[in-house]
């Protein structure tokens, strides 16, 4: 079996973080990912778009500047525990795991 590209393996972790962080911030998924600030937008909008999944921002009350957190709650296509069981066996040893 060939190896995902850079991009497959971007996206994967993504959907990776936002399945096992509570409540995950920009700078949570930044951090669990490795992924550049403007390409976890992009990605974020491909998972919107490509994969059908609804991911909304979900700012902090009385909070300015952006502060909030991403709430997935509908997965697209993705069955979310067949991903996480593949994707937590299957992904390469040079990607960051996610706490």
């Amino acid at each position: 079996m060939q190896a995902p590209t850079q991009d497959l393996c971007r996206k994967y972790d993504l959907i990776l973080a936002l399945a096992t962080i509570a409540k995950p911030g920009i700078q949570q998924l930044q951090q669990a990912t490795d992924i550049p600030l403007s390409t976890l937008k992009r990605q974020l909008r491909h998972l919107r778009n490509d994969f059908g999944m609804t991911i909304d921002f979900q700012r902090n009350a009385g909070v300015h500047g952006g502060g909030g957190c991403y709430i997935v709650s509908d997965w697209g296509f993705i069955d979310k525990e067949r991903f996480l069981n593949y994707w937590m066996l299957n992904r390469p040893k040079t990607a960051k795991a996610t706490p």
